[in-house]
């Protein structure tokens, strides 16, 4: 169990660490089927109904903390096959549609995850992850709020290749920058879309910059602050698109904020 909380770990083992309740509840919500469910005779007493008939093992809370990333976990923990969730293809399909992210070196567990939530929430396709933190690792498992787990994704080290066949298949490529982009309203964002979001410090790569049918954005803000961060400019974006593509249907907006 500790091993999973290394990627080496969950790459030799095939197997994935989910840690609390909520975790637990997604797994149920989304059908994934845990290889197996840890937890304190107390959690099991507590939630029936969500262990179900799924493997369990009964453990110490001692024993319990000694699994787990977190100080103070909640009581219990579960295993899950990584080739039991989504996956994203290699590369764009030219049957996709709507919008697919790019994340080049991102390297904050909690920037990843909250983009992992904000992009389920607003309708995101798939993601591309370009290097930096592991999608599996318990702390963006945890930011993502279970996002992980039905979002499709894919490492994809070399994001160049993808940049280039979204632009085959008739994708508008679209790449967040701090300055000088189109401003973000004024871009349409309901064709089949591709948005390259960089890394937290140096931004994205030139390379990728560099390709001729990328599309520069930019979110203008006060002078006084230099850039937002990733995650807060990802969600600006996301929503953006989100609101533009349920104004044509003449849908709500959203469903308020969550915890």
């Amino acid at each position: 169990m500790r091993e999973l909380h290394q990627p080496r770990g969950r790459r030799d083992q095939g197997l994935i660490l989910l840690e609390g309740t909520h975790l637990v509840q997604e797994c149920r919500r989304w059908g994934l089927q845990p290889e197996l469910l840890v937890a304190t005779p107390d959690w099991f007493a507590d939630h029936p109904a969500l262990a179900g008939a799924w493997p369990q093992q009964p453990v110490t809370a001692e024993l319990l903390r000694a699994m787990a990333s977190t100080e103070t976990p909640d009581g219990v923990l579960a295993l899950v096959a990584s080739a039991a969730l989504p996956s994203a293809p290699p590369l764009p399909q030219p049957a996709s549609s709507g919008l697919w992210l790019a994340l080049d070196r991102l390297q904050d567990p909690g920037n990843l995850g909250t983009i992992l939530r904000t992009s389920l929430a607003s309708g995101v396709g798939g993601l591309w992850l370009g290097g930096g933190a592991d999608p599996w690792q318990p702390k963006v498992l945890r930011a993502s709020a279970g996002a992980s787990l039905q979002l499709p994704l894919r490492r994809q080290e070399e994001l160049a290749s993808v940049v280039q066949a979204a632009v085959a298949v008739g994708w508008q490529v679209l790449a967040a920058v701090r300055e000088g982009g189109e401003p973000y309203w004024a871009v349409d964002w309901r064709p089949a879309s591709l948005l390259l979001l960089g890394n937290e410090g140096a931004g994205l790569a030139p390379e990728l910059l560099a390709l001729p049918e990328v599309r520069r954005v930019s979110i203008p803000h006060d002078e006084r602050v230099e850039s937002l961060n990733v995650a807060v400019a990802g969600g600006v974006l996301l929503l953006e698109r989100w609101r533009q593509v349920t104004a044509d249907r003449g849908e709500s907006s959203g469903a308020g904020l969550g915890r």
